[in-house]
């Protein structure tokens, strides 16, 4: 696996990220071990001076442009693949697999920097996934569901533990079959139970 670590980019065609100004830093790749519940540190001297940026322009995306102050990738490694056929155009269906992450930096009370996390993207197979949080999702778990629990219940029944989201709101709620729950909300409503938008799909 490979991090790429990009400050001010903007994403183009193809899952390729561009920097806004190559002049103040150049992109760079480091390798990283498989393997779970490891820590990424880039190395001291390999960043970008933020001291040269408004806070304005460190705390939001870039309007007009939809460039991010950091960009993360992690973008798997194709370790079978010889380096020449990869970078020599032989194999034009075969693309790495990306996750990036689009993030702003912000100053705290300690007057300290901290990212906020702002988009996530997946590249798999050439296709462009953005991930998105579902609502509710935390409190939907069935294992030892109890009654009383708050917030794990259906919206509709009021007894079930929720298990389907609602697109494109995304909220949690019980549809699972052909349940009383599924009912009420394919045929009678067709809404959202809780912000009442407009169901796409489930």
């Amino acid at each position: 696996m490979n991090f790429t670590i990009l400050y001010f980019a903007r994403e183009e065609s193809g899952c390729r990220f561009v920097p806004l100004y190559p002049e103040a830093y150049t992109p760079l790749k480091f390798p990283f071990q498989k393997g779970i519940g490891q820590k990424f540190c880039q190395p001291t001297g390999t960043g970008i001076d933020l001291g040269f940026f408004d806070l304005d322009d460190l705390s939001r995306p870039s309007s007009g442009e939809d460039a991010f102050p950091l960009v993360i990738s992690a973008e798997t490694c194709l370790n079978s693949v010889p380096m020449e056929e990869y970078f020599g155009g032989s194999l034009p269906n075969s693309f790495p697999h990306m996750q990036i992450t689009q993030a702003v930096i912000e100053k705290n009370d300690e007057n300290a920097f901290h990212v906020r996390v702002m988009k996530q993207i997946l590249w798999i197979d050439g296709v462009h996934y953005e991930l998105r949080e579902i609502y509710g999702i935390g409190n939907s778990a069935t294992e030892n569901f109890k009654d009383d629990d708050p917030g794990k219940e259906c919206v509709i029944c009021m007894t079930e533990p929720k298990d389907t989201a609602v697109l494109p709101c995304r909220h949690m709620v019980r549809v699972i079959g052909l349940n009383e729950c599924a009912k009420t909300l394919r045929i009678q409503s067709n809404k959202c139970p809780i912000c009442r938008q407009p169901l796409r799909n489930l």
